[in-house]
């Protein structure tokens, strides 16, 4: 591919930027790659036309983070080196700063093999430019709607934009996602088989009641969450494909999940049964790329989640969860979540709320999360605070869910905020803090600056419980 000077500007001047971010202390990938596509467009293409071992991309509503982050572990327990946006900057300016990370000044890339996170909307743009080897698809929920629009324009935006000849790695559970596989036959479907909750009936919000290809009413034989479970149309021949990667035997933990696919029995130190789905999703993804079940199975065993995907803190009042919330369906699996872990135990939670353009402006969506569940359960709520732009909002929500206002409080500092976390929790409880994106990096930052070491943690607990048993024989 012939390489303009125009392509040479922006290869240099995005380069000379990322150096000079470096100095000042920084690392943004997403300001070099915006400066390089300002000067040239294409830049994109010339990038990726190294990545002669193939491009990886993973998509979907939720999890691609963590899928993305999943794979990359287990492509580097392999051995593999890979071009990788880790930041999360999915779009196309972090992707091209990604991608110019790994070229040389001369133009030459430095690896064979891509692995990108791709914003939904930017799939098109993209594949405009790349082809993806193989294309991983988690799911799609209403996310952002002020943003994206209906689901079913995102879809087809997704749909219309994969090459015909990108091997498909499709969530068989979602038939949003496994009516890509129809009529393709280079297309691997992973599932769960069933989980401690799934049921017969479900009165969650879900988005795909109808069959994709005739339009009718799907049927389902068993609920996982939202529109996720196994189904099947009863006037033509959609159904849920037959997964090459299954999960079974699935078991909640207090220290994440355990499952078994075929004769590999994995442990995960995730929460929530969405990040049995990214698990899966690797694996299969890595199938493809021939890397050993053993490999995956020893890479997932050891992953360390990453920043605000059920990230664990230690501060000096105990140990809290931090995961980010951002539609309704991956809000209700983090409050089911608390409420498997809770299971006697009370709870507190910390809910940040901002409405900027990264977050989605429109927030109506929280009434759409199943808060009543925290009421319904009978979960013992010690105290639920509420910050963030839309603090009011929040606490006028689990109002009407049938929160005690009592138990409501507003803060809209966010340092003050987790000041009264810290001050009035107690040991026994069952801490979340759950943030929306624009909040979320503010917190963790705030966080990471109390948190303390698990050794300082246990002699912390050592020394209360010889205060409590001091107290109770006085």
């Amino acid at each position: 591919m012939k390489k303009t000077l125009r392509y040479w500007i922006a290869l240099w001047a995005g380069k000379a930027l990322s150096i000079g971010l470096k100095i000042m202390g920084k690392s943004g990938t997403t300001l070099p790659g915006a400066i390089s596509q300002r000067i040239d467009p294409e830049i994109i293409r010339h990038l990726g036309s190294g990545l002669t071992e193939g491009l990886v991309i993973v998509t979907g509503t939720n999890g691609k983070t963590t899928t993305a982050n999943l794979l990359a572990s287990i492509l580097r327990n392999a051995g593999k080196e890979f071009a990788f946006n880790q930041a999360g900057a999915n779009l196309v300016t972090g992707i091209t700063g990604a991608l110019l990370q790994h070229t040389t000044w001369l133009g030459r890339s430095k690896v064979k093999l891509g692995l990108l996170e791709v914003d939904e909307a930017t799939v098109p743009k993209l594949c405009a430019q790349l082809s993806p080897t193989v294309a991983v698809i988690t799911n799609f929920f209403r996310d952002q709607l002020d943003r994206y629009g209906e689901l079913d324009t995102t879809i087809k935006l997704v749909k219309d934009a994969i090459p015909d000849d990108t091997v498909l790695v499709l969530n068989a559970d979602d038939p949003l996602v496994a009516q890509f596989g129809v009529r393709r036959l280079n297309t691997i479907y992973y599932g769960v088989e069933t989980t401690p909750d799934s049921h017969s009936i479900s009165f969650e919000t879900r988005e795909g009641r109808f069959c994709p290809e005739c339009g009718q009413s799907l049927e389902y034989s068993l609920f996982h969450y939202g529109q996720l479970g196994i189904y099947s149309c009863q006037n033509c021949s959609f159904k849920r494909p037959e997964p090459k990667v299954l999960a079974k035997g699935i078991k909640v933990t207090d220290s994440g999940l355990e499952f078994r696919v075929e004769h590999s029995q994995i442990s995960l130190s995730l929460q929530g049964y969405y990040n049995l789905y990214n698990s899966l999703a690797a694996m299969c993804a890595a199938s493809i790329l021939n890397v050993s079940d053993s490999s995956s199975v020893k890479a997932l065993s050891e992953f360390i989640p990453q920043a605000g995907r059920m990230e664990n803190f230690i501060l000096p009042s105990g140990r809290l969860t931090l995961t980010l919330v951002k539609n309704p369906t991956g809000f209700n699996q983090v409050l089911r979540t608390v409420l498997t872990l809770a299971k006697e135990r009370p709870i507190r939670l910390w809910i940040g709320i901002n409405d900027l353009a990264a977050d989605g402006r429109d927030v109506s969506w929280l009434w759409d999360v199943d808060f009543e569940m925290l009421v319904d359960s009978k979960a013992k709520i010690s105290e639920i605070i509420c910050t963030g732009f839309r603090a009011e909002d929040m606490a006028l929500r689990l109002k009407y869910a049938g929160i005690s206002t009592e138990l409501l409080v507003i803060e809209h500092s966010l340092d003050k905020s987790i000041d009264l976390l810290e001050r009035t929790r107690k040991q026994d409880e069952v801490v979340f803090v759950l943030p929306t994106y624009t909040l979320l990096f503010p917190c963790r930052k705030v966080l990471d600056c109390r948190k303390i070491s698990d050794d300082s943690y246990i002699l912390t607990e050592e020394l209360n419980s010889i205060k409590r048993q001091g107290d109770a024989e006085a």
